[in-house]
């Protein structure tokens, strides 16, 4: 195994429900039982029946209509039951199989960036970023009544990694452009914007591009690794894998109130950083479905929009026209701190 400066490992157990493949820390397990062993009996709490864990009924919840909803299906017939406990208290939850146990080192898990997910209370405190993708981590206490699991530890995961991700992924693609050949390297990066359109779902009329500094443009990518996070704002499409670096995908369309210009297999990605967020987590986002990209010398020929738009103009740092098409400049750091700043978010 590859040594770490940290030192830290967790063995994890690797669980499937539904499409999904989540990940529970080693320590919540008690056992892993048959199905044959559960009484079927929908009770108000949601659980879909009980187990005999010696002198105890444990109750059983099914993790898929725990995670996702759909609790009026019928009893479970199939899959694994996982016995969970947390001090004198013990549930289970009913997967559709169990993977197995691997070992993690910390520096391959990271908090849930602010914008997909609440590290605190949510239901995935963090994910696991490896070769072959992404994994979410399950905090099992938090998928049932707290009647049942005791009330929720107010906590984040000791072992992610610690804030300098970002920082470190970024001076990475920094590192390998200044290797690059000079003709490939912009010689005046500040004086520079990138321009771009989106693939709508719906063609927009005028015309809307959008634009980032040059400083803020990282990196256009295809096909990443990604995943869907569940219950995350409906602008986000999810986690891709960017340089061992777990980095929100955000529809940009969606977030401004447009005609959605959502990912599709094959598409482009542009990764952007906020403009005040080189030394802060969570400071990258992917933009997908991302079309006709420029790169335009400033200063260029633009004047300010001055008819209404039929969304939040607060959202943008700038609404511009220029040629025949409203130019958009977007609050990155807005995205990105979305959790913080839900309550301003309107449409």
């Amino acid at each position: 195994m590859r040594a770490f400066s940290s030192g830290v490992v967790r063995r994890l157990v690797r669980c499937v429900a539904g499409s999904e493949t989540f990940c529970i820390d080693h320590q919540w397990l008690d056992s892993i039982q048959v199905i044959e062993n559960l009484y079927p009996s929908r009770s108000a709490d949601g659980s879909i029946g009980w187990i005999r864990r010696f002198d105890e009924k444990v109750p059983v919840f099914r993790l898929a209509d725990q995670i996702y909803g759909g609790a009026g299906r019928g009893p479970s017939r199939q899959g694994v039951i996982m016995v969970l406990k947390r001090n004198d208290r013990k549930w289970a939850l009913l997967v559709d199989k169990v993977v197995g146990a691997v070992e993690i080192p910390s520096e391959q898990v990271f908090p849930l960036p602010p914008i997909v997910g609440d590290t605190t209370h949510g239901t995935f405190p963090s994910v696991i970023v490896e070769e072959q993708g992404l994994t979410l981590c399950l905090a099992p206490d938090r998928v049932v009544p707290s009647e049942i699991s005791g009330p929720q530890a107010l906590r984040t995961a000791a072992w992610a990694r610690p804030t300098s991700g970002v920082r470190s992924a970024i001076a990475r693609r920094e590192g390998l452009a200044a290797s690059a050949p000079a003709e490939n390297t912009p010689r005046h990066k500040a004086a520079q914007i990138i321009s771009f359109t989106l693939e709508y779902q719906k063609p927009l009329k005028p015309q809307v591009r959008f634009a980032v500094s040059a400083g803020q443009a990282l990196e256009i990518v295809s096909d990443p690794p990604l995943i869907s996070v569940p219950n995350s704002p409906s602008f986000v499409i999810g986690l891709a894998n960017w340089r061992s670096l777990p980095v929100p995908v955000v529809d940009l369309a969606a977030w401004f109130g447009l005609s959605p210009a959502p990912y599709r297999p094959g598409c482009r990605l542009l990764l952007c950083r906020g403009a005040s967020s080189g030394l802060r987590e969570a400071g990258v986002l992917a933009v997908p479905a991302v079309d006709d990209i420029r790169k335009i010398d400033l200063p260029f020929d633009c004047k300010p929009w001055t008819e209404p738009v039929g969304w939040n103009p607060s959202l943008a740092l700038g609404i511009y026209q220029a040629e025949k098409a409203m130019l958009v400049v977007p609050d990155l750091d807005a995205i990105l701190s979305f959790q913080a700043a839900t309550s301003g978010y309107a449409m």
